[in-house]
């Protein structure tokens, strides 16, 4: 894998893509729960997320950029994270607030709770470790569909394959950028799946 590939794969996995990603498999889920909604209602939903979790917080660290306030909307170093993580989790946050107040299912509102708790946890263990926010987002999101998958009883490995693959891609990526060592790539990945699976089994 070539350092331009490398840097592909991890903008178009990044972080805050994740529940843009989310909505839009789970909308391509076949599942009555899903199916309810009307096309319309669907396409605001996804555009809704797709502003609140990607739009503005990458403006946000964009202006932190332009401040100076970090150094880059790559945060290579630890210290530069809290703040656009601290900015990042309000924006999940709100979300997940709006969710409760909408009539949407309670597989999305699920979602962007567990984001924000992954954010908050992330911003906890970067005090003392680097550890991969890429791998934590897909962790979440992979957990996120082994979830719906046992509530709604259906068969979606396909999804669940295509994520693990694309997270193994992901984690090839950023070693290939050596913008994590092997142990944070592991640990980000198992954090994001484990959390999001708590976060099913107590709920």
């Amino acid at each position: 894998m070539g350092i331009k590939i490398a840097k592909l794969i991890s903008v178009l996995f990044h972080p805050l893509l994740m529940p843009t990603y989310a909505i839009l498999i789970l909308f391509n889920i076949n599942s009555h729960y899903l199916h309810v909604l009307p096309f319309e209602y669907k396409l605001i939903l996804l555009g809704f997320v797709f502003v609140f979790t990607f739009i503005l917080p990458a403006v946000s660290m964009f202006f932190m950029v332009k401040l100076k306030l970090v150094e880059s909307i790559e945060m290579h170093s630890s210290k530069e994270r809290p703040i656009p993580l601290i900015i990042v989790a309000l924006f999940f946050y709100a979300t997940y607030h709006i969710f409760r107040e909408l009539p949407v299912d309670t597989i999305f509102t699920m979602f962007m709770l567990g984001a924000t708790v992954l954010v908050l946890l992330s911003l906890l263990i970067n005090y003392f470790y680097k550890i991969s926010l890429h791998m934590m987002a897909l962790g979440g999101l992979l957990a996120t569909l082994i979830g719906f998958s046992f509530l709604i009883h259906q068969d979606i490995r396909s999804y669940i394959f295509l994520l693990l693959i694309i997270a193994g891609i992901t984690g090839t990526a950023r070693l290939k950028l050596n913008a994590h060592s092997p142990s944070q790539v592991y640990a980000g990945f198992l954090i994001g799946v484990t959390v999001m699976l708590g976060l099913y089994w107590f709920i």
